[in-house]
């Protein structure tokens, strides 16, 4: 996956997650996240969300190489999938407040707001249970197209009934 500038890209191996420059491929440092990691997803401000068979999510700061955030025990089954859910002014940096939404393999799908990380034990703002083996996850925030039409509805009786003829 590459960061949201594309200055920069990651793979994930295992346990390990690297970080490579997108010029060059010159490896920047490696991640160490003790359990295998199973989704990435690139966030705003330099951040990196990992998930996986530890069963929490990590914030990863690209530019340092240490834990930003962490969620532990975000799900009772390991992280197979995370999506981050930034406003529409991610592209320019401000990421705060942003949320992150992660997906188990028992079917659970959580979105958390991650400025609550620094609770002890921090609640999720939804979720939904699928009842289905989830493998993966993808999601963005949803902004309007366009705005709403005031005036007659469709469910109007004058839109029903043709036009007469005088």
């Amino acid at each position: 996956k590459f960061d949201l500038g594309g200055d920069k890209f990651f793979m994930v191996m295992n346990e390990t997650v690297s970080v490579h420059e997108s010029e060059d491929a010159r490896l920047v440092f490696e991640l160490d996240n003790q359990r295998r990691v199973l989704c990435a997803a690139p966030g705003t401000n330099g951040l990196l969300f990992t998930g996986g068979e530890d069963r929490g999510i990590k914030a990863w700061d690209t530019t340092s190489g240490k834990v930003a955030h962490s969620i532990k025990d975000a799900h009772s089954a390991r992280v197979k999938g995370n999506v981050v859910l930034a406003g529409s002014d991610a592209a320019a940096g401000d990421g705060d407040p942003y949320m992150v939404a992660s997906a188990s393999s028992d079917g659970v799908i959580r979105v958390w707001d991650i400025r609550m990380t620094s609770k002890e034990k921090p609640n999720p703002l939804a979720e939904a249970n699928t009842k289905s083996r989830l493998t993966c996850l993808a999601g963005s925030p949803l902004k309007p197209v366009r705005q709403p039409k005031l005036g007659k509805s469709y469910n109007d009786k004058e839109l029903d009934t043709p036009a007469e003829d005088s």
